[in-house]
């Protein structure tokens, strides 16, 4: 509904234009019609930016806030908790999809990708560890993924509680792949997060 609705504007804005210079008295109409399609297009991808239902419109659930968002239908696996957001895993097929929604004390709001930012993303011995923000909360959200297949052992100082979501597919090989999910509080870049024996630190060190 998100950018049917933005279409729906740019679509109106093109044909109150049309409208204009058809009964207007100026000479070079074609080239008038072009420009105003060119203006209504931009604006509406400009609008795809713009989440402004957040100023009027409040979901009962961040799974309503996502489907209104997204373009066709929803495959969602995993909601993991926070204080001011929720992060959602949604698979479809064998891709996962992950989005951030916001959230006040009335219900939940759109979130766009462009408010999502990934501030650790690391690859140690063949294991993979994501950190996301929503903008500036104190929100993070840690992804752990082991190429090399199987189930993780994941252990850090602050006993974070990592969520397990097994792949679909299995490899030729016969493995299972499982990804791993986790909200935390604070992000502290001195943090250690131990993967099957392997320490990940979240700075740069």
């Amino acid at each position: 509904m998100y950018n049917i609705i933005r279409l729906i504007i740019g679509g109106i804005i093109l044909a109150c234009l049309c409208i204009v210079i058809k009964k207007s008295k100026a000479i070079r109409k074609r080239m008038l019609y072009i420009v105003s399609t060119v203006l209504s297009m931009v604006l509406a991808i400009v609008l795809m930016f713009v989440p402004f239902e957040n100023l009027f419109v409040t979901f009962d659930s961040p799974k309503a806030a996502y489907e209104y968002y997204i373009l066709g239908k929803s495959n969602i696996e995993l909601i993991v908790e926070g204080d001011a957001c929720d992060f959602i895993v949604d698979r479809k097929s064998d891709v996962d999809s992950i989005l951030i929604i916001p959230k006040t004390a009335d219900g939940w709001k759109i979130g766009i990708g462009l408010n999502t930012k990934r501030i650790v993303d690391k690859l140690s011995n063949g294991i993979s560890l994501s950190v996301y923000q929503y903008k500036d909360t104190n929100d993070y959200f840690l992804t752990v993924f082991d190429t090399n297949g199987g189930e993780s052992t994941i252990l850090d100082e602050n006993n974070t509680e990592f969520i397990p979501l097994e792949e679909r597919h299995v490899d030729p090989l016969g493995r299972t792949f499982v990804s791993y999910y986790a909200h935390m509080t604070d992000f502290n870049p001195k943090d250690v997060v131990v993967v099957n024996g392997n320490k990940i630190s979240l700075g740069n060190q």
